[in-house]
This record gives C-alpha cells, structure tokens and sequence, in this order.
C-alpha cells in the first residue's frame, strides 16, 4: 500500500499525507486479524468432528470480528490528529457539565455550584 501511494503521489507531484495512509493502514490490518478466525473456522470445519465444538468456535470467530468495529475507535485516535482533539473537545465539555463546573470571566476561576445551588469559587 505504501508503495502504491508514493506512486500515485509522485504522478500527480504531492506529498504524501502519512497520517491518512497510516490510519488506513491500521485499520485494513485490524480488519485482516480480525476477519482471519473466520476464514479459518470455514478452511477447518470439515475436520471438526463435534458440532459443540464448532459452533463454539464459530462463535469465537465471529465474536472476534467485532474487534475490528471496537479497534477503529482506537486506530482513529492514535492516527488522526483532529479525531484526537475534536475527543478532548468533548470531553471537557462533558466533564463540565458533569461536575457542574462553568467557565470563569477568564481569569482561570471556575464556579462550582453545589447540590442547594449555593456558589463556591475555586481556582
């Protein structure tokens, strides 16, 4: 893949975009992993003789192929710069709304409004 795209990059006369070609990058080889337990479960059923067994591991197979759906949240996050702050973004303003914190005049005072309402400044 790489080769391919310093290919296509030198014809059209850019540079490569490494962040974008390594998040594909990881995430075809996630999806490769987690799609090879399946290949193989159908490569060896014939010589699965007990059917617990192979629903067993068919099961497993298949369990295994929702990795790849959980991974790409990871992959993003370590290879997307943007994904990564747009995360941080929201979690503060989550994790705000949450401990109940408001944003000061600017001056880096937050107020903190307890259960009753009544009003406490913290720094």
């Amino acid at each position: 893949l790489i080769v391919i795209a310093l290919r296509a990059t030198n014809r059209v006369g850019e540079k490569i975009k490494w962040q974008g070609l390594m998040t594909v990058i990881a995430t075809a080889v996630v999806y490769c992993l987690s799609v090879l337990p399946t290949g193989l479960v159908q490569v060896f059923e014939q010589f699965i003789q007990d059917p617990m067994l192979y629903v067993q591991f068919f099961r497993a197979a298949f369990t295994i192929i929702n990795i790849n759906v959980m991974a790409n949240f990871y992959v993003y996050s370590l290879t997307v710069r943007s994904f990564r702050e747009f995360l941080r973004q929201k979690a503060a303003l989550i994790g705000g709304a949450i401990c109940g914190i408001r944003g000061g005049g600017g001056g880096g005072e937050a107020r903190i409004y307890g259960v009753r309402g009544d009003k406490t400044t913290s720094t």
